[in-house]
């Protein structure tokens, strides 16, 4: 290299140090005249120079300028370090929020969310760059679950993208739902009990849950033949949610996905518990208790929009001429059903985003409402019944009709005779 190009490269390198400005030295360099036998004849790309080292020789005809890329870029590029992304995202949240304004804006908890952490740890595989942390995916995601804000606000407030934050909210959902299901679980041997003698306090003997249905607002489905088989009287678009409850509000059995068109007694039809009740009630009710002089199996309860069986007690239908026996027997009924009346409140309620849910597609929409049982059931086995919120239209409206679909049940009728008597 010659003295006369050594000094050219050193006043284009000088001069910029003096402007303090790295498009000085683009512009030096673009300006000043080299000949064709210089070593930089090709022209160079406008680009910010890093700060150290900014030239590096790689052989004799042949200088690189190191560059930085924009931020920009690496976010086009999906690139965006989890450093950056916890720094700026929900961990600032998940430290910096007070314990009930945490509470308010998760859905749970610290202690709970911590929990999830654990449990869902395992089952996340994350590798720098491919995905975020699992932290940034639970606190994002149980934040949209918990608020009826607008992807593009929350995606603002974790400082991400929408894209972000849908991605997130899909992976969270299926990892909750696949490997978290256990939390939902028919009462058995201990629980059993519990569960009867807490029904019994609450005025209905016999009883291991109570059932009810109720309506979740979604778009219209993408993902099914007959998407208008999802509109209801009101014309909106919703799927229904089957629920069982035991004495403590946590959810024993739940299932998803039906036409928000079918009546309570229909979608109960469709489901494997009706189908478990008719084979093998055995299963599901392996005790009985004496009523009289007779002996019967246990039961839930669920209102008159259910068909009355043997395994299920309705409340009588008020024609106007029940008697007080009836009456009597329909208040204590009331009583107890008010369980899964709230324990469908509080799911609504702890995560609001169940009002509408904005997915696109109806297996997207049930795995979600799974989740959000799911993770319900943790917060009530951690006690956690403190007051929300409570919105009166979250309760199911009890139907206008009693379910005429299936034929009377005598030995029904028998039981719900018995159980009035008992109360008198």
């Amino acid at each position: 290299m010659t003295s006369r190009h050594t000094s050219d490269l050193l006043f284009t390198f000088l001069l910029a140090e003096e402007l303090d400005a790295v498009d000085s030295a683009y512009d030096a360099l673009k300006y000043h005249k080299l000949s064709k036998n210089n070593l930089c004849a090709r022209p160079i790309k406008r680009q910010k120079l890093s700060h150290a080292d900014p030239v590096q020789h790689f052989g004799e005809g042949q200088i690189v300028i190191k560059t930085e890329e924009s931020e920009s870029r690496r976010r086009r590029k999906g690139s965006r370090s989890a450093e950056n992304y916890l720094q700026k995202g929900g961990m600032m949240a998940f430290y910096n929020y007070n314990l009930s304004d945490f509470r308010v804006h998760f859905g749970m908890t610290r202690p709970q969310v911590e929990e999830l952490f654990t449990e869902l740890q395992p089952h996340y595989r994350y590798e720098r760059g491919t995905k975020l942390p699992l932290e940034n995916v639970v606190l994002a995601s149980l934040w949209v679950l918990s608020s009826q804000e607008s992807y593009r606000i929350i995606a603002e407030r974790f400082q991400t993208s929408k894209s972000v934050i849908c991605t997130s909210l899909h992976h969270f959902c299926n990892l909750v739902s696949g490997n978290l299901e256990n939390r939902i679980s028919w009462p058995c041997e201990s629980a059993l009990a519990n569960t009867v003698k807490g029904f019994e306090e609450a005025g209905f003997p016999g009883t291991i849950g109570a059932i009810d249905a109720c309506h979740i607002a979604i778009n219209k489905p993408k993902d099914v033949e007959e998407p208008e088989a999802y509109m209801n009287d009101k014309n909106v678009f919703c799927t229904t949610l089957l629920a069982v409850c035991d004495n403590e509000h946590k959810f024993t059995y739940v299932n998803v996905g039906h036409p928000g068109t079918l009546c309570d007694a229909n979608v109960f039809r469709r489901c494997e518990l009706f189908q478990a009740f008719n084979d093998d009630p055995h299963s599901l009710l392996p005790l009985e208790f004496q009523l009289g002089n007779d002996i019967y199996p246990y039961h839930i309860i669920s209102d008159v929009g259910f068909p009355l069986s043997v395994y299920v007690m309705t409340p009588y239908e008020d024609n106007g001429y029940l008697t007080a026996r009836e009456i009597n027997y329909n208040k204590r009924h009331l009583s107890a059903m008010m369980i899964i009346s709230r324990s469908i409140c509080l799911l609504k309620s702890r995560f609001s985003r169940l009002k509408l849910l904005l997915m696109q597609h109806l297996a997207q929409c049930s795995v979600a409402i799974k989740a959000c049982c799911i993770l319900h059931n943790i917060c009530m086995e951690n006690g956690d019944l403190e007051a929300l919120d409570i919105d009166e239209d979250d309760i199911p409206p009890p139907p206008t009709e009693t379910c005429t679909d299936f034929q009377p049940c005598i030995v029904g009728e028998g039981k719900r005779n018995a159980i009035a008597d008992s109360f008198l």
